[in-house]
């Protein structure tokens, strides 16, 4: 399946999650919590049918180990902030979501809240690669 195979049917499931119109345009650079609107409980929804729709799991801290990747935990954060490397390392995960929108300091819960729908769309091809990997 292709990133825009991938995108079209997120969008679906997005819209589906928010009850938006199928004409409603959804984009990959649209962030989630800023520019569709979505809640905690939005964002749990969709994971849900993420997962139903594709056969795929994303457990919780899912973006929080993609972006810190072989970092050592004591370097990627402390006491659940991010330091400066964890920031750094979100941010060239998150590459589309505009810089200014990092604070200095991102507390590990609030990482969802800087997803793009093109983030969650690699995402979701990770874990299909994945699991075609393991087939």
């Amino acid at each position: 399946m292709s990133s825009r195979d991938t995108h079209a049917e997120v969008a679906i499931l997005v819209r589906q999650t928010l009850a938006l119109p199928e004409s409603e345009p959804i984009l990959p650079q649209q962030l989630f919590f800023y520019d569709l609107g979505f809640t905690s409980m939005d964002l749990l929804d969709l994971l849900f049918r993420l997962e139903q729709h594709f056969q795929i799991e994303i457990p919780e801290g899912t973006i929080y180990h993609l972006a810190r990747g072989d970092l050592a935990e004591a370097q990627f954060a402390e006491d659940a902030v991010l330091t400066e490397a964890g920031r750094a390392r979100l941010m060239k995960l998150l590459y589309d979501t505009p810089p200014e929108l990092f604070p200095a300091r991102i507390h590990a819960t609030t990482l969802p809240r800087f997803c793009t729908v093109g983030a969650i769309v690699r995402l979701v091809d990770h874990k299909l690669a994945e699991r075609t990997c393991s087939n």
